[in-house]
């Protein structure tokens, strides 16, 4: 009886340490994004259930949330390997029977539910768990070039499947997260400059492997004076969107590119354009990269105060995550990046995107509340 009233308390004191005003930034961003999201499908019958749908999501992430914080992620850790072989499977399911969208095989139709599920965009949220863990293990080996390749492989199998999909963006992302994770554990400089080289030839090797529409993007951003008028169009929309907004915006719904059907893929890739031309800078631009700026913060404070190495390095891959997607999105808006796919962070439309940021939540505060090493609740 005396074990079971102390588990119970250690089981309760863990949650004072819960992050709410993280919580709270994350719940802003998602309504902002819903909001947004039924802005850019107005006058869209096709896409008008997307709002609500996306408030289906929201909700479902909120409990999934609370359930993963509950949890030890400890747990998570312990059973990596068996995360990770997850993973490559599902991957490999998605090139075998996955479900095509817009000529690419990126999903898995759950049959009976019309409900499709991006794997890779799961795999951007456990790969920090699971490479956290695979670092950790391997701290006294990190000045060794041995053990940075043995990591390159251990990313390399999941990118390697997600690029043949083909999807660039989620490759790119995930080599960011090895980057700054294997950077974080004490990358020797030296390993540095040789991986610089090998990454620089493995760009020009890789560019003619790229579907065509890939290659066009990169092209459209390098010459867009030489592109074909149709590749450049959305972005020249982009930028429109975004400079018509100004200060103040154009007001909700009153958006010109978006509502007259000038900007494509305005729920999701263009999001940020939208939100910008209506809102302006003030109350758009600003709003969403300061709430942003404000959850990779709260992350951030949670990998400093952990003294868990593999829990440290889990909360900097997913804040890595955050950082990337919400760089390329906006950049690519405005024509700093080429477009990649990559969506706006609780912003943008996306059942998968949604769910697995509010698991990565999760296993940040999971991380958070048991980062005193005598609570184990």
């Amino acid at each position: 009886l005396r074990f079971t009233i102390v588990a119970m308390v250690n089981r309760t004191s863990v949650w004072r340490y819960f992050d709410i005003w993280l919580v709270a930034a994350v719940l802003l961003l998602t309504a902002y994004g819903i909001l947004i999201i039924r802005s850019a499908v107005t006058g869209a019958p096709a896409f008008e259930a997307l709002p609500s749908d996306q408030v289906r999501w929201a909700i479902i992430g909120i409990v999934i949330m609370m359930v993963v914080a509950s949890v030890d992620y400890r747990v998570l850790t312990s059973a990596h390997w068996y995360i990770y072989a997850g993973l490559i499977l599902t991957l490999v399911l998605v090139l075998v029977a996955g479900a095509i969208g817009n000529e690419t095989r990126r999903w898995i139709e759950i049959p009976g539910l019309g409900i499709r599920v991006q794997p890779a965009e799961f795999g951007r949220i456990l790969l920090p768990v699971t490479m956290g863990q695979f670092l950790a293990d391997r701290a006294r080996r990190m000045g060794k070039f041995s053990n940075t390749i043995a990591s390159l492989i251990y990313v390399g199998v999941p990118i390697a499947l997600i690029f043949v999909e083909p999807n660039l963006g989620m490759s790119v992302l995930y080599i960011s997260v090895w980057f700054v994770m294997i950077w974080l554990a004490g990358l020797p400089l030296s390993h540095f400059a040789i991986l610089a080289v090998l990454g620089i030839g493995s760009i020009a090797a890789v560019f003619p492997f790229l579907a065509e529409y890939q290659q066009e993007r990169i092209t459209t951003f390098v010459n867009p004076e030489e592109a074909d008028p149709d590749d450049r169009f959305n972005i020249e929309q982009a930028q429109i969107s975004i400079g018509s907004g100004g200060w103040w915006g154009k007001g909700y719904l009153g958006g010109t590119q978006s509502q007259l059907g000038f900007l494509r893929v305005q729920h999701t890739d263009f999001i940020f354009s939208v939100l910008t031309e209506e809102m302006g800078l003030v109350f758009g631009s600003l709003v969403v990269i300061s709430l942003i700026g404000f959850v990779l913060w709260r992350i951030l404070r949670v990998a400093w105060l952990t003294p868990d190495p593999a829990g440290k390095f889990a909360c900097v891959g997913i804040a890595t995550v955050i950082f990337f997607q919400t760089a390329v999105n906006i950049g690519m808006n405005v024509r700093l990046v080429p477009v990649t796919g990559l969506t706006l962070p609780f912003v943008s439309y996306g059942g998968s995107s949604l769910t697995t940021l509010f698991i990565g939540i999760g296993i940040v505060q999971s991380v958070l509340m048991r980062h005193r090493k005598q609570e184990f609740g």
